[in-house]
């Protein structure tokens, strides 16, 4: 029996099959329990089965039977020259991702494929992969380096790429790991990339030239992207020095690594005054008296200053010593109401300078519901008391006009207005400037209208003028 297995000339892939078979057959009793020439049918059953069960070679990844091949030598050679090639570009040894299994077959000719063909297929089915070095922050795989020494001079170059002081303490805010790892060839990143990627979370950058007119802010607002944001991806950048052709760069995206700089500065600064409110009745609502003014106090303080990626994080006090205490301002408000009364008082200020040109009272035959003053186009007009702006703009033959509520039903208007300096719903004080003097509406010159409404009625506002 040997001598016969000796004797037979192996093709490619049948080595194992004949060495299992032998090794089953030294096993059993074959020759005793048969005679020989049942036993040599046998063999040669056996041998054919090996010799013409197949007449080409299936190339197989993943369950698949992905190409054919002439012979399993010639399915190993194509595969192995893919790799060789493949690790020459690389510029370094590759191994293929997926396992790759052989089995004979019997197709027609025409279905097999000839190396280049073979080659062909194979690149298009097979991923490589080869050994990277990854920079993994906070336990995840962020990037994947193609030389080992690139994931150092990565750390470091991110550390330097935001301004610091010169004793600033600078650490990376993450934690940091370097290793090898198994990785796709296609995944590996040169140093220029990495860069990109860890400063900007993405390696696709988009990019922004600025233009004549440009600043920072309407950069910002057309591009959607906060002001932070925007200087976290330009380091270095002068924000109040742009120059046209100037190349910014666009991310929404985080850094993947933060750097964080700390520092310790001492100043000297104003510690601000509080400012207490009492109330006075003898004073009517709306104004108010300076009783004592505030003083700033002076401190020596140190902080301790955080920025992370070149923007202020955080700032807290370590040390400080108060030079000078501040002086709290004492304010009187008034409180007391205003009443109208039949016989009126002087509860109300002037609201300009000027005489009365128009008083109140019936004029061509209308009622004149106010009093008109004689005042230069422009001159500063003051809300007469204290209270709340009721409304504002334009009213018909009042022009632009103001109007004021002070409480217990007490309207003052102001109308012919050039200007108004106030808004709906906002508090005035006595003595407030509220518009200018001007002639819009029915008016011949320039002049104010002033009217005092109370209970929705007009009454005569010199009643109410001291």
């Amino acid at each position: 029996m040997p001598l016969f297995f000796g004797g037979l000339r192996r093709l490619p892939g049948q080595e194992k099959f004949f060495t299992s078979f032998k090794r089953w057959l030294s096993g059993q009793n074959v020759f005793r329990q048969m005679g020989l020439g049942a036993a040599l049918c046998l063999i040669l059953a056996v041998t054919a089965f090996a010799f013409f069960g197949g007449n080409a070679c299936a190339v197989i990844v993943g369950g698949r039977v992905v190409a054919i091949a002439d012979n399993e030598k010639n399915a190993r050679k194509a595969l192995g020259e893919l790799v060789e090639l493949k690790s020459e570009q690389a510029g370094r040894a590759l191994a293929v991702g997926e396992k790759v299994s052989y089995r004979g077959i019997r197709v027609n000719k025409d279905e097999v494929s000839d190396m280049g063909t073979l080659k062909e297929i194979l690149d298009n089915t097979l991923s490589f992969r080869t050994t990277g070095t990854a920079v993994i922050v906070n336990g995840d795989t962020k990037i994947i380096l193609k030389q080992k020494d690139d994931a150092q001079k990565l750390l470091d170059w991110i550390k330097s790429v935001y301004p610091v002081e010169p004793d600033d303490q600078v650490n990376i805010k993450e934690t940091v790991e370097i290793a090898e790892v198994p990785a796709p060839v296609n995944d590996l990143l040169d140093l220029e990339d990495a860069k990109k990627l860890v400063l900007l979370g993405t390696s696709k950058i988009q990019q922004y030239t600025v233009k004549e007119g440009d600043t920072l802010e309407d950069i910002s607002a057309a591009s959607n992207i906060n002001l932070e944001q925007l200087l976290a991806a330009n380091p270095g950048m002068d924000p109040d020095r742009l120059s046209i052709g100037q190349v910014l760069n666009l991310s929404k995206e985080e850094p993947l690594i933060t750097v964080v700089a700390t520092r310790q500065e001492t100043v000297q600064e104003e510690i601000p005054y509080q400012v207490e409110v009492k109330k006075d009745d003898n004073l009517f609502l709306g104004e108010k008296k300076v009783v004592r003014k505030g003083v700033p106090g002076q401190r020596t303080v140190t902080y301790r200053i955080t920025r992370e990626n070149g923007l202020e994080a955080g700032r807290e006090v370590c040390e400080q010593n108060i030079t000078s205490e501040a002086i709290t301002e004492v304010v009187v408000k008034g409180s007391q109401t205003m009443l109208a009364s039949r016989g009126g008082s002087a509860h109300l200020s002037w609201p300009c300078s000027g005489s009365i040109v128009s008083p109140f009272g019936i004029r061509d035959g209308r009622m004149h519901e106010g009093i008109d003053l004689d005042a230069g186009y422009g001159s500063p007009v003051i809300s007469s008391a204290g209270g709340t702006v009721i409304a504002t703009g334009w009213e018909g033959g009042y022009g632009k006009e103001v109007e004021v509520s002070h409480g217990s039903g007490v309207v003052t208007r102001y109308a012919h207005l050039s200007s108004i300096n106030v808004s709906t719903g906002q508090q005035v004080d006595r003595g407030q400037v509220i518009g200018l003097v001007g002639a819009t509406g029915n008016a011949t010159g320039p002049h104010l209208h002033f009217e005092v409404i109370v209970g929705g009625q007009q009454r005569n506002p010199v009643n109410f003028l001291p």
